[in-house]
């Protein structure tokens, strides 16, 4: 890397892309030869291959590229694999909406014809996921990336199938499942949300026959009543003992047929009467009560599509709306419907594609859990892996403790087809790796599985693990388990569980040792960031604004560690104000040292051994900035190994932003001339802090280290580890000074004295650290630019003087005369609160205009709702300051 002039300004657009090319180019990305012993792997969570990178994709990355630089510098053999996965129903949506654009759909294409249209879009798409990794900094591996249907991950997928269905793991079984009209597939729990709604709640006269009593029964669907098979109550509802006793029975409205009453703990005893009737084939609750009281799981009254079937006599055919309607006509002519009441109800809808959710008894395949999750369990137990933070160890505990058996079908074209086969004659069923499609007389299951299915594999396919061989290829037995999975914490049954039952079912090992569970991004207000809110963002957008690295720093530093993170854009604009401050001081440097900086820089070892021979003969300053580096170098090397990364940032931006680049430069500026070491001392401090920062910021590091340096890269260098010692004493007898300084400076803002005005200084104290003071007046007095600082014997009482506590036994003193002209103040400031007014309302007429808002593209009306929110804090500022200029 050639050396040249370094800029006056930090300008991450002219730096950025070139640097992460030579990264690339240079193979930097690749595990070397590990110095430790030791090796490091992360596996990415694969994003599907549809998808525009966001914000909480951009938290991901830094966090594991933070994980990946830090154990890189460390000297372990470090890898970081991307990936990304199909995206069974989001790749099918987008193909098929485009295909509809061209007046044509799946239903009357041949399955390979459709399966092509997928292939071409993703790989016309796909690049997209990956040039948005490398624009979002990710350090990863590119040689090793994967992808979920990668010919060798379809070859696993089949085999696990197959050796789980051997064993009896895997079975095809009638079950209560949900079911998207719109998508046509069968659905998880987990794949559905839930909407309240206003419904109305339907109280249902159900007579007892051979008597005069009757149960009211109420009901939200009464269309699917035509097929009720009992009515449930509790069976600690006194009311009913007698007809339970009886073994009377129920007449069901419309159809005049007998039903059983029984009693089950299921009843909600706060819901309706407490009576509520059962239909197993459109309810999963219901389902479960008949199976336990033997009850029969009769005919499905509405099908896939919403529409009432053959079953239902006169209301066949109709839409399931106009069939309650006509329902309930009926009941009110019969004398069965009691009264009806307005109620919320819960109402279940997909995720992906927002329609609502059908409650169906369909024929699908199942994992069967339980055993399987004995063995994660057990493991657990045994602390065979380690989750990050502990917190979510309840969160574990509550899933993998209350499993169900995991649907794995879906009725979709693009995925990992089910490797079963039926006989067209005999339809017996064969599950094979075999592929028997070209066969005339096999027919393959037309299911897909689940795409969490094949995603549970993915340790296995980014190491190519073999799970039945005997001979692994290197990168397992070099990274076999993983060292750590990051993710989001809400995929913990998704994703991580899953992996955990398979891994531990097909090898009997963890796939990885650690489970780092990181936090959500959300808006500066707490929302959750979604387009239909105008507040999602786009980490593209704020990268060519402001930078990689300040975003990064947004990212990981800006909450406390593990809780939610309340995205400002206001942050990201002061870490890059930052970045400016850090990348000036190095610029000193290099302008005070640019002709032997390299000759130090070259033989940093050697440069440590001559400042602790040299101790004794260094200033108190210089002593002070290398104990405190010291002491910073065990706090985020601690912090690192923690995965705390958040622990030690605020001592790592104090030290660089008031310790080093405020004091110990300015300090520097003035006794450079009687020390001996100092540039010893400023290159290997300024070394070592860009190392520190480098895991988390690595742009501006890499560049203002190549620039210091002139030669090799800071992402090859080794993390610090240094061997001078700490000393407190040192530290606490400078800290005052640092002290002062800071409340002299609040004081000049406090008391709207500007930068260009100077001040007198009068400090008032007593024998203790009166020496360190006395010594240290020309600093301070060339920091907070004071014409006279001066130590006083008592206490002044000038009305001009400005008063400030440091310790109990230090006060100090700043001349107010030259303070700022309030009434001129007052009156510029609001001229500017007018102008941020009129600005306000400006860009509130254009976001109240309809036409502006429905046409508009949206990052344009994002853009505009930003620039009101920046507007909106301004004024706030404005409005602060001058109500304090008001106490004036």
């Amino acid at each position: 890397m050639a050396n040249t002039e370094l800029p006056k300004k930090y300008n991450p657009s002219s730096f950025e892309w070139d640097i992460y090319k030579k990264w690339e180019e240079n193979w930097k990305f690749k595990p070397a030869d590990s110095k430790t012993w030791e090796n490091y792997c992360i596996p990415i969570p694969p994003p599907n291959v549809t998808w525009i990178l966001h914000l909480w994709h951009a938290i991901m990355l830094t966090l594991e590229d933070i994980m990946t630089r830090y154990h890189r510098m460390k000297g372990d053999s470090t890898v970081w694999i991307p990936g990304t996965d199909h995206a069974w129903i989001s790749t099918q949506n987008v193909v098929e909406k485009k295909l509809a654009k061209e007046w044509k759909n799946r239903v009357s294409m041949w399955r390979e014809e459709f399966l092509k249209e997928c292939w071409d879009w993703t790989k016309k798409h796909g690049w997209i996921i990956q040039d948005q990794f490398r624009k979002m900094w990710a350090s990863c591996d590119w040689t090793k990336e994967r992808f979920t249907l990668d010919e060798e991950l379809n070859k696993r997928v089949k085999k696990a199938f197959v050796d789980l269905y051997n064993k009896w793991l895997i079975y095809k079984w009638e079950y209560m499942v949900n079911y998207s009209p719109k998508l046509q597939t069968v659905l998880s729990d987990q794949e559905v949300v839930y909407k309240e709604e206003k419904w109305k709640l339907y109280y249902v006269t159900y007579f007892v026959t051979w008597s005069d009593n009757e149960v009211i029964v109420a009901t939200t669907r009464p269309e699917t009543m035509l097929w009720d098979v009992a009515v449930a109550v509790h069976p600690k509802d006194k009311r009913y003992k007698k007809i339970l006793k009886s073994w009377k029975k129920l007449i069901l409205p419309i159809l005049n047929k007998e039903i059983p009453l029984v009693a089950d703990e299921m009843v909600d005893m706060e819901f309706g009467t407490w009576a509520v009737k059962i239909t197993p084939a459109h309810d999963a609750t219901d389902f479960e009560v008949a199976k336990r009281h033997n009850l029969p799981l009769t005919e499905v009254v509405i099908d896939k599509n919403g529409v009432m079937t053959d079953k239902t006599g006169i209301f066949a055919w109709l839409d399931f709306m106009s069939a309650r309607q006509n329902i309930v006509e009926l009941l009110k002519s019969k004398w069965n419907l009691h009264h009806i009441e307005d109620y919320t109800n819960r109402v279940w809808y997909c995720e992906r594609s927002g329609c609502k959710v059908e409650t169906i008894i369909s024929k699908q395949w199942f994992v069967k859990i339980a055993p399987i999750a004995e063995k994660v369990i057990a493991w657990y137990k045994n602390k065979d892996f380690e989750i990050i933070p502990k917190r979510f160890n309840k969160v574990f505990e509550d899933w993998i403790f209350n499993l169900k058996d995991w649907c794995i079908s879906r009725q979709l074209w693009w995925g990992h087809q089910i490797p079963a086969y039926y006989h067209k004659d005999t339809w017996e069923l064969i599950v094979t790796e075999e592929d028997l499609s070209n066969n005339p007389d096999y027919i393959q299951d037309p299911d897909v599985l689940d795409t969490w299915f094949s995603s549970a594999l993915w340790p296995f396919s980014i190491l190519d693990y073999d799970m039945w061989g005997w001979k692994q290829p290197e990168m397992v037995k070099k990274f076999y388990p993983a060292s750590i999975l990051e993710t989001w914490h809400d995929i913990i049954f998704f994703w991580v569980i899953r992996m955990l039952l398979f891994w531990y079912e097909f090898t009997d090992q963890t796939p990885f040792k650690k489970i780092y569970l990181h936090w959500l991004v959300r808006d500066k207000n707490g929302r959750k960031m979604s387009k239909s809110l105008w507040n999602w963002i786009d980490p593209i957008d704020m990268i060519q604004k402001y930078g990689t690295d300040p975003l990064r720093l947004t990212l990981t530093i800006w909450n406390t560690p593990w809780n939610d993170l309340k995205f400002d854009e206001a942050n990201v604009e002061w870490n890059m104000l930052f970045m400016n401050k850090l990348w000036n001081a190095c610029r000193f440097v290099y302008t005070n040292l640019w002709d032997e900086i390299w000759k130090i820089w070259n033989s940093m070892e050697e440069t440590e051994k001559l400042i602790i021979k040299n101790y004794d003969s260094l200033l108190i300053s210089e002593k002070r900035i290398l104990s405190r580096i010291k002491h910073l170098t065990d706090l985020v090397s601690g912090s690192m190994e923690s995965y705390n990364f958040a622990e030690s940032w605020q001592e790592l931006l104090t030290f660089t932003k008031n310790e080093f680049c405020d004091y110990y430069i300015e300090e520097f500026k003035l006794t450079k001339e009687v020390s001996k070491y100092w540039n010893y001392v400023i290159v290997y401090v300024i070394n070592n802090l860009l190392k520190l920062w480098h895991p988390y910021i690595p742009f501006v590091t890499e560049e203002l280290y190549n620039k210091l340096w002139f030669k090799d890269y800071l992402i090859d260098s080794l993390w610090p580890t240094l061997k001078i010692k700490r000393d407190e004493e040192v530290e606490k007898e400078k800290q005052v000074i640092i002290d002062l300084i800071k409340e002299i400076r609040r004081l000049r803002a406090d008391n709207n004295l500007l930068p260009s005005n100077t001040i007198k200084v009068k400090i008032y104290v007593r024998s203790k650290n009166l020496e360190t003071i006395t010594e240290s007046l020309d600093i301070i007095s060339w920091i907070v630019r004071s014409e006279e600082t001066v130590i006083v014997d008592k206490k002044p009482r000038d009305k001009d003087l400005a008063f400030g506590i440091i310790k109990a036994w230090i006060e100090v003193y700043i001349d107010t005369s030259n303070a700022l002209d309030i009434d001129k103040e007052k009156e510029r400031i609001s001229l500017l609160i007018d102008d941020a007014k009129d600005y306000i309302l400006k860009l509130d007429k254009k976001l109240l205009n309809e036409n502006f808002v429905r046409n508009a593209p949206a990052s344009l009306v994002r853009e505009e709702m930003e620039k009101k929110e920046q507007a909106k804090h301004k004024l706030e500022k404005l409005e602060e300051k001058l109500n304090n200029l008001k106490d004036c």
